[in-house]
C-alpha cells in the first residue's frame, strides 16, 4: 500500500489579504496531489478542547505534517495543551528539533513542520511536501554493508577430506578500489592430517617421491 501523509494547515490568527489567498491556494494544491490528505484548522492558539478542530488533530493517530505561520515552540506549546503528551517537532527546512513532554519509544508523535511564508511560491511549499513524502517512502540501506550468508548443508559440495563444518563465504565487496577477493574459511578437524590433504591435492605424490629418491635428492 502506498504511503500517504496527512497535511494539517493551521490558519493564520488574522486571515486577510495575501495570507488568506496563500492558504486557499495551498490547500487547493494539496487536495490535487496524490498521497496527501489535507486538513484545514484554525490557529492553534484559538482551538479549544473538544471543538471540531481539536477532535480532528486528536484523530491523527500517526505522524503528520503541520503547515503553519508560527514557530516550533509556539506549535509545541499548544499541541501539548491539546492533549498530545509526547511529541517531536521536526522542521523540514533543517532547523533544530523541539521536544515536548517525556519521550517514549514508539509513542512519541513526530510532527514535520512546514513554515508558511507568503514570499515562498506555492510550488516551493509543495516541493517540500513531496520531498518529505519520498523520504518516508524510500527504504534506505547502508551502501557497502557486508552481507554474510552461511550455506546450508544441502548446498555444500562433497568434501573429500571429511570436513564437516559449513563454509562461510565472505562477501566479495572490499572498500579498497579494484579489489575482488573471495575468501573461503574452512575449519579442519583435528583428525584430518596434512598427509590426507596432500594426497587429495597431489594424487601423484607417491610417484614423485620415488623419483626423487632415485636421484638422491
Amino acid at each position: 500500500m502506498a504511503i500517504r501523509i496527512p497535511v494539517v494547515i493551521s490558519q493564520h490568527e488574522r486571515r486577510a489579504g495575501s495570507i488568506a489567498d496563500y492558504e486557499e491556494q495551498l490547500i487547493t494544491r494539496i487536495v490535487m496531489e496524490s498521497r496527501m490528505d489535507a486538513t484545514l484548522v484554525a490557529d492553534l492558539k484559538s482551538i479549544a478542547i473538544d471543538t471540531t478542530d481539536h477532535l480532528c488533530i486528536e484523530g491523527l493517530k500517526g505522524d503528520f505534517v503541520l503547515a503553519t505561520w508560527e514557530s516550533p515552540e509556539y506549535v509545541c506549546e499548544h499541541l501539548l495543551r491539546l492533549g498530545i503528551s509526547s511529541l517531536e517537532i521536526i522542521p523540514v527546512d533543517g532547523g533544530p528539533k523541539v521536544i515536548g513532554g517525556p519521550v517514549h519509544s514508539g509513542s512519541t508523535k513526530k510532527i514535520f513542520l512546514v513554515a508558511l511564508i507568503t514570499s515562498d511560491p506555492i510550488d516551493a511549499t509543495i516541493a517540500k511536501l513531496k520531498r518529505l513524502l519520498e523520504s518516508r517512502t524510500i527504504q534506505v540501506f547502508a551502501i557497502g554493508a557486508p552481507i554474510h550468508r552461511v550455506k546450508p548443508a544441502s548446498e555444500l559440495a562433497p568434501n573429500p577430506v571429511g570436513i564437516t563444518a559449513p563454509i562461510v563465504v565472505q562477501p566479495t565487496f572490499s572498500p579498497l578500489p579494484n579489489a575482488n577477493l573471495r575468501v573461503n574459511l574452512l575449519t579442519v578437524p583435528s583428525h584430518a592430517t596434512m598427509v590426507d590433504v596432500a594426497h587429495e591435492s597431489f594424487p601423484n605424490i607417491d610417484q614423485l617421491m620415488d623419483d626423487l629418491d632415485k636421484f638422491e635428492i
